[in-house]
């Protein structure tokens, strides 16, 4: 387990040198674009998503589902071990290796989560992995950095060096020689071998049939070796059906690698046999004589939230995970990567493990749920870990212990006076109650006070004449949420639902997406109280036609960022834009990541505070982005997401980052400078 010095430390290591995996990024934008090519190949894609999710909401966790597959494997005649623990699946696979020293493997989480061929190379058994990344890394001695391109963070330079002392001759960078060279070695050790290992992609409980999905060939010769097929895999993998089964390895392939197919799809329904001696069946003809499954639990079944284990490993939320991408596999846990890794340690009660793989690196801007064919709410799941990381006091950064407590004792994250959150509302004359109030919260207050005021004007530009609670606003509970303080969090929400039905409030407005988000947490709070809360670009949207608004037209090109909170939280895309389209003369320019798949500006859930070098690195990201559209200008609509933009770029910026409701404000005074004109 890592400790935070080790966190700290990897992190600046990562962002110093971000080259070292251009690889890895290259290779995530290559099956992207090959998604974008077949993807009229494959026209049901939503319907198998919905079709998956619906199958890992009645599959997980499936006592008598499990009862069925196990029944029907053994009726098969595989031999099925289920064993409670890691451990105790170690036990067995060591009995089963009995008499053996050479193993060949294929690729399998689970058996890289066990530490599988670490742990029986010091039983004297050598485990050699057949695919070729997983060798590649095998030899290189570092960790995979996608599930199905598990060398894709190494260039074929270092691939070559790699090679070149491990065969003891010279091994060029022709990715054909690299590949025929371990093709050989590879095919050597099969040739000695008698037994193989593998995992499942999936196993269908009614016909009792495992499914192996590979490109290389290399899990067939693992499973048709003389003696003896161990597949290690995990309960999740279970699935009603060979229909499910088939609809998991078809969004696995097209998800992780942007074909359609994959090369072999092996379906396995028991030990190889002959029956052409007088009607006899004799096991292993030309396959193993036996055929092991060892269902390794290790505290899946008995998880509170199991909705981790609804991943197929498909690795899509690797792509557009805004932390994987700045530090790579170091993030997640063994055998599973990113975020999802580190949200399935949690759940299975390993907080400790969960902290030391990354639990506070994630932004949670949820983009990887967006992506998700289960569609794993991992941003849910990861502050529901944190929650028991904080309640647990387990391996907490002393900044988040500071945070904590100054919401706690300050109300805001800052430790700044109570009385400082209202004063820049001193001069406004604001009223404190009303049918609309204006929740300037925490970031605007103390961040942007002169974006509160902004807020205001506009407001008033637009024919409404907000209140303001003053003292009695308090912070909404957003950071505590995402730090896991969920009980202050709820707290939080409730005092401040309560101020504004005591202050008459009808609707409540904000400019920071953060708390609008957290505001609408309590539904029927809100609702009995009879408020709603809007994000300000939706309130404004709302009454935007009737609004005299000139067209600016000094600005350049401009760009949208949608907050992570605004659009995948609340669901905000349209409201922006058709503000901005008031303004603008023609359209913003969109990025190549917009709308739902936006990428995040690295300020949230506390990761800026403990490292502001991964927070920097994110942000750079995101306005890379904007520049390689040919914007001159981003638009926001947080306080969070616009700080951020403008610090990463330091004391000389590229490209200007601005709020939204500066436009609307430029083009609400210019249309009364015009209309004066036109007066006079």
């Amino acid at each position: 387990m890592m400790t935070q010095a080790k966190l700290r430390e990897l992190v600046r290591k990562s962002s110093e040198n971000r080259s070292s995996l251009d690889g890895m990024r290259n290779s995530f934008k290559t099956i992207l674009d090959r998604q974008k090519e077949n993807a009229h190949r494959i026209p049901d894609l939503d319907a198998r998503k919905e079709r998956l999710r619906k199958t890992k909401e009645s599959s997980v966790g499936n006592e008598p589902l499990l009862t069925q597959a196990i029944a029907t494997l053994r009726e098969n005649g595989f031999r099925v071990i289920l064993a409670k623990t890691a451990e105790g699946a170690m036990r067995k696979l060591k009995e089963e290796l009995e008499g053996y020293d050479l193993v060949v493997k294929s690729k399998s989480n689970v058996t890289k989560e066990m530490h599988v061929a670490e742990i029986l190379k010091k039983e004297g058994i050598e485990v050699i992995e057949t695919d070729l990344g997983d060798r590649i890394v095998q030899l290189a001695g570092c960790a995979a950095a996608h599930p199905t391109g598990p060398a894709c963070h190494l260039t074929r330079r270092e691939i070559s060096e790699l090679f070149t002392i491990h065969f003891g001759k010279e091994v060029s960078e022709d990715p054909r020689e690299l590949t025929k060279v371990m093709r050989e070695e590879i095919a050597d050790y099969i040739s000695k071998a008698k037994v193989g290992i593998t995992g499942a992609n999936a196993i269908a409980a009614l016909e009792g049939a495992v499914v192996i999905v590979h490109n290389e060939g290399n899990a067939t010769k693992c499973a048709m070796l003389a003696d003896k097929h161990m597949i290690i895999t995990t309960p999740e993998k279970i699935v009603p059906n060979l229909d499910d089964a088939v609809n998991v390895t078809k969004l696995q392939t097209y998800l992780s690698t942007g074909k359609i197919i994959s090369s072999y799809v092996n379906i396995i329904t028991g030990p190889s046999y002959t029956a052409d001696i007088e009607k006899q069946v004799y096991k292993g003809m030309h396959g193993p004589k036996e055929v092991v499954i060892i269902l390794v639990d290790d505290g899946r079944l008995e998880a509170e939230d199991k909705e981790a284990q609804y991943c197929i490993g498909c690795g899509m939320c690797l792509l557009f995970c805004p932390t994987y991408n700045v530090i790579g596999p170091d993030f997640g846990s063994p055998g599973h990567m990113g975020g999802q890794g580190v949200y399935l340690e949690g759940s299975r009660g390993r907080v400790d493990e969960s902290v030391g793989s990354g639990l506070f690196l994630c932004t949670s801007c949820g983009a990887c749920t967006e992506v998700c064919p289960s569609r794993i709410d991992i941003k849910k799941g990861i502050i529901g870990v944190r929650n028991k990381a904080i309640r647990d006091k387990k391996n907490i950064a002393p900044e988040h212990i500071t945070l904590v407590s100054s919401l706690r004792n300050y109300d805001n994250p800052w430790q700044a006076p109570r009385k400082q959150k209202a004063r820049w509302a001193d001069d406004l004359g604001l009223k404190d109650k009303g049918e609309v109030l204006y929740f300037a919260g925490c970031s605007t207050s103390l961040l942007d006070p002169e974006g509160a005021k902004r807020a205001v004007r506009v407001l008033r530009a637009f024919g409404i004449e907000p209140a303001f609670l003053g003292l009695a606003e308090k912070c909404c509970g957003s950071t505590a949420r995402k730090l896991g303080e969920e009980q202050l969090a709820r707290e939080r929400t409730a005092a401040c639902l309560k101020e504004f039905g005591a202050a008459g409030a009808k609707m409540v407005v904000t400019s920071c997406p953060g708390c609008a988000s957290q505001l609408n947490s309590n539904h029927e709070m809100a609702r009995k109280l009879g408020v709603r809360i809007q994000h300000l670009t939706q309130f404004l949207a709302e009454r935007i036609d009737a609004v005299p608004l000139s067209h600016l037209s000094d600005l350049g090109a401009i760009t949208y960022h949608d907050s992570c909170d605004l659009g995948r939280g609340l669901g905000v895309y349209d409201e922006p834009r058709r503000l901005l389209g008031r303004v603008l003369k023609g359209p913003p320019i969109e990025m190549e990541r917009s709308r739902e798949r936006s990428a995040c500006c690295g300020s949230g859930s506390g990761v800026k505070s403990v490292h502001p070098e991964l927070s920097t690195e994110i942000a750079r990201d995101r306005v890379k982005m904007a520049k390689d559209a040919g914007a001159d200008t981003i638009v926001t609509s947080c306080p969070w997401c616009q700080q951020s933009l403008v610090e990463c770029q330091g004391a000389n910026p590229e490209i200007a980052v601005i709020d939204l409701l500066q436009l609307l404000e430029r083009a609400s005074t210019s249309d009364s400078r015009q209309k004066s004109r036109r007066g006079s």
